[in-house]
């Protein structure tokens, strides 16, 4: 695997199973219809990459640099994703789904992730800033420091969520689901106070 990058530039229904890319430069590399398990990407260099309708599982893409890659299906299960600027990935067909992952301290402003899932992860310290993430699903995630600023939320879910804190003066909200108790947390925003009898 070492010199994957030498031996040819395109990967077409491959099966990639405990295989190190760590530290490694695969850039202007393409992927398609590859899986992904077990694997270490953890500092390696994807810019300019393609990746279409990939499956990653239980993989360590930790400060990844994904730099004018494109991803179009791609999907994320019980994934580790560090460090990862996702907002300087090209903008162009990006589909990306989330599930059981941890990601944190990525960045994802300015994207449009319109009908994309977090479903049942841990999203600590990321930014949503100008982000669109209508029809979105966060159920069941942790968003434990998680910036959203700007974003249109309309119709996103957040059932069982819990740990998010999204100011609705500066976020679009509507017809966006929410469940108790956590959806009190927008009151955090009024500076009042609450009390029981």
């Amino acid at each position: 695997m070492d010199n994957l990058k030498s031996q040819k530039d395109e990967f077409e229904n491959q099966k990639f199973v405990k295989k190190d890319f760590s530290d490694k430069n695969y850039a202007h590399t393409s992927f398609l219809d590859c899986k992904f398990e077990n694997c270490n990407f953890s500092n390696s260099n994807f810019s300019n990459v393609k990746f279409q309708n990939c499956i990653f599982k239980n993989c360590n893409l930790s400060l990844v640099k994904l730099e004018k890659s494109r991803l179009t299906d791609i999907f994320f299960e019980d994934c580790k994703l560090v460090g990862i600027q996702f907002f300087k990935c090209d903008q162009f067909l990006l589909s990306i789904q989330f599930q059981k992952c941890l990601i944190e301290s990525c960045n994802f402003s300015d994207m449009i992730l319109k009908n994309s899932s977090f479903k049942e992860s841990v999203i600590r310290r990321c930014d949503f800033i100008n982000t669109n993430l209508f029809k979105t699903n966060f159920d069941k995630t942790n968003l434990e420091g998680t910036r959203f600023h700007q974003v249109n939320l309309k119709e996103a879910t957040f059932l069982e969520a819990t740990n998010y804190s999204i100011d609705p003066f500066v976020n679009k909200i509507q017809k966006a689901r929410f469940s108790k108790p956590d959806v009190y947390k927008f009151l955090d925003h009024l500076d009042i106070v609450i009390e029981d009898f």
